[in-house]
């Protein structure tokens, strides 16, 4: 292998190239079938699905997004319908986020294109590769989580860019 094929196969080089591959390819096969959303919004409609009545901050922290950028995402799909905001039972500072009905057909059209974009990804791969390609993965995130609890001074999005 030559040193541009070495550079080229480094984790991080890998990982952003696979994850920019897959944004691309949801959002080609996104507008092939009509999805009324962009990804960011489809990220945010899956997010609140998992994890309805988390508020705001919480899924800024998870998407690594300013919080700016993600009242707009919000507003739109409120707007849309989609997502609704409740006021925290316990702090009135707080809103919470909840999908509504109409998010849930939405919601299904985004899961069959992420599984579908999941589908060629992993085409020619034995089952058990893809669980065990899943475990590593989770590994590499968990010991970086890990790494940046002990070490809370990391350097955000804003200053690497």
């Amino acid at each position: 292998m030559d040193v541009h094929g070495a550079a080229r196969r480094t984790l991080g080089v890998l990982l952003r190239d696979t994850s920019r591959l897959i944004r691309r390819r949801f959002v080609q096969y996104a507008r092939e079938r009509g999805l009324p959303l962009n990804r960011s919004e489809a990220q945010v409609l899956v997010h609140v699905d998992r994890e309805q009545g988390m508020s705001q901050a919480q899924l800024a922290e998870r998407l690594d997004l300013e919080a700016i950028s993600l009242v707009r995402l919000i507003d739109s799909l409120q707007e849309a319908g989609l997502i609704e905001r409740r006021p925290h039972p316990h702090d009135r500072r707080i809103r919470t986020l909840w999908l509504t009905e109409a998010a849930r057909p939405i919601l299904q059209q985004v899961m069959a294109v992420r599984a579908e974009v999941r589908t060629q990804a992993t085409a020619g791969m034995p089952p058990a590769d893809q669980e065990k390609l899943l475990d590593l993965l989770t590994t590499v995130r968990d010991n970086l989580a890990q790494s940046e609890q002990r070490c809370p001074a990391v350097a955000t999005r804003a200053e690497v860019a």
